[in-house]
Parts: C-alpha cells; structure tokens; sequence
C-alpha cells in the first residue's frame, strides 16, 4: 500500500487543476486516471471560451495544463499521474484502490468527468464501433467517402459534424427541436459547409447487418417516418455524469450529481469532488475553477488536520499560517 496526501480521481481540467493547488501547497498530490488525460476538454474540437487561450483545439489546452501539473519547477509542480483506474474507494478509511494498487489517503478528491449520453435506440448498442461513434474527432479518419448521420443540437454536434464533412462525402444533421442549441456563429458554420439540418427530426432505429446501412428517423410535426441510407452515426446528444464510485462509497448524491457545499466538500470529511460530476454549468473552465476550490479545500482541511494533532509546518497552507489555522479552532 502507498500513502499520499491527496489523491485525486480523474484527470480533466479540474482533477489537473486541483492538483496544481495541492501540490503548490507542499502536499504529495497523485492523480489517477482510467482513460485519456483531459477528459472531454481534450476531445472538444475547439475551445474558443477559456480566457488566455485563443480560440483553437482543446487536446492543445489540456496537454499545457497537463505538463504544468507533471513538470518539476520551476516550469511545473511536479505533482505525479499514473495511469490507473480506480476500482473501489472506501470512504470512511480514506482508502482507494485501483487495478494495480492500493492508497492511502490523507483526504480524497473525486473529479471523474463525464461520458456520452447514449441515444437508447434499437441498434446503438450493436453497431458501436461498427459505425456508430460518440467522439467524431476520435474516429475521424474513418469517415472518408461516407454518409455520416450525426445526431444532437449543442456545440459538440455542431462540431461534430463539421470533422466529419471534412472527411465524408455527405453529412445530415438531426436536430428534436426547431434550433441548435449551438452558438449562432456555429449554426452560420455548418450551413456555409454545406451541411444539411433537419429540425424537428429524431433517430428511432439505426440498421444494418454488421455495420451500419441505415437510419429510421421520424418528423416529430407530421410524424412522417423514413429510412435513410447512412454509412456512419455520430451521436452527440449531451454527457452523463460519472459517479458510479462516489454512489457505491454511500457519498451523498444532488440528483444524479454528487452533493458538494461551496468548499466542494462532500457529506465525508475528507473528500471533495469538482467537476463534472457536481451540479453547475458544462465548461471546461468551470471544471477547472471547481478543481481549484476543491485543492484549496483540501490543503486547509489537511492544514486543520495537523494543527488538531499538535503538528505544525513552516511556511503558509493555502495562505494560512499553522497558528492561524491553530486560532481557527478555539
């Protein structure tokens, strides 16, 4: 079993955030991460709303932040990730364990993302990676010489759709409702790209034998229903909150979020939670925000910590002196 300070679940913006305030703080902060590094910042097509950063591709902004959070100082703060999916986490010994080892924690930060909401028609199940993607820009070089369907209203749809006409031959996208949700400059975008829009329009079935020929979609005004000759499914129709482990640990959940108060704590001293999987606004600068609020929270809660067991350190603990945290608990 390894020990560390903090350990922190997840490695999107706001795990890597959480863990630049840690381990500025001189606590030994380990990120472990199950899948990619950035999460679904590192798969957005293009961030053209995070301050500082120019409009461009967000894997570009995840891997700055990454490399600061890895680097040694001074270009970094050397906090350590490994990649490692977390099995189980036991909330009252503040132990995690993941696939190759077991930790120790001093206090815990989950910050695990989110995933794609699937669309739960007949057929998505059978032909995902047989033609049917929820990441475009992952699969991309697939959609050469194709039709491709792509379905959702936001600005990942948008685009979404936008990849694939670089590639494809032709692109419809299918939209429930009368607009896209997506920016108005994204809307300007796809029918300048020659894209096709179909409001009012849902996919109901999507067939094939081992790979996607085809979609049922049906008009939601005139319930006019057809099939249409399709190559390729992108769907992009929101994200699902990952929070299977935080559910099964008994952490108190919002709905189908985790339930944090304003320092990002949850009902479990000691552990904290940022991102994606609490209530508020889908940003990637809101996840990193979040992921600051919840290293701050953490350092103060194992500054307090220390001081409650006669322990005291040189220096400040997220701008604390050991004695003003001592006066903070008479």
């Amino acid at each position: 079993m390894e020990e560390r300070d903090v350990i922190i679940v997840g490695a999107g913006p706001a795990g890597l955030s959480a863990a630049i305030f840690t381990q500025l703080d001189g606590w030994s902060a380990l990120i472990l991460e199950a899948d990619w590094v950035g999460g679904q910042g590192a798969i957005a097509y293009t961030v053209s709303n995070y301050p500082g950063f120019s409009p461009g591709d967000g894997e570009v902004l995840v891997d700055y932040m990454a490399k600061q959070v890895t680097s040694l100082p001074p270009t970094g703060v050397g906090a350590e990730l490994r990649q490692e999916r977390v099995l189980n986490l036991d909330a009252k010994r503040l132990l995690v364990t993941s696939e190759a080892n077991e930790y120790q924690a001093r206090a815990i930060i989950l910050a695990t993302g989110s995933t794609m909401q699937k669309l739960g028609v007949p057929g998505e199940d059978r032909f995902a990676g047989k033609g049917i993607s929820y990441y475009a820009k992952r699969d991309c070089n697939q959609f050469s010489g194709k039709k491709v369907l792509v379905v959702g209203g936001g600005n990942s749809t948008a685009k979404s759709a936008l990849v694939a006409k670089s590639k494809a031959n032709a692109v419809i996208l299918v939209h429930r409702r009368e607009s896209l949700r997506a920016y108005p400059a994204m809307t300007k975008r796809l029918q300048k790209e020659g894209i096709e829009i179909w409001y009012n329009t849902e996919v109901k079935e999507i067939r094939g034998d081992d790979k996607v020929e085809a979609a049922v979609v049906v008009n939601n005004k005139n319930s006019e229903q057809k099939e249409i000759a399709i190559d390729w499914v992108i769907i992009c129709v929101g994200t699902e909150p990952n929070t299977e482990l935080p559910q099964e640990a008994g952490i108190d959940m919002q709905g189908k979020f985790v339930k944090v108060d304003g320092q990002m704590r949850t009902n479990h001293q000691g552990i904290f939670a940022c991102g994606e999987i609490t209530p508020g606004h889908r940003h990637l600068i809101t996840s990193a925000s979040e992921g600051a609020s919840a290293g701050m929270a953490a350092s103060e809660y194992l500054a307090l910590q220390m001081v409650k067991k006669g322990e005291f350190f040189e220096g400040a603990k997220n701008g604390k002196y050991a004695s003003e945290y001592l006066a903070m608990l008479s």
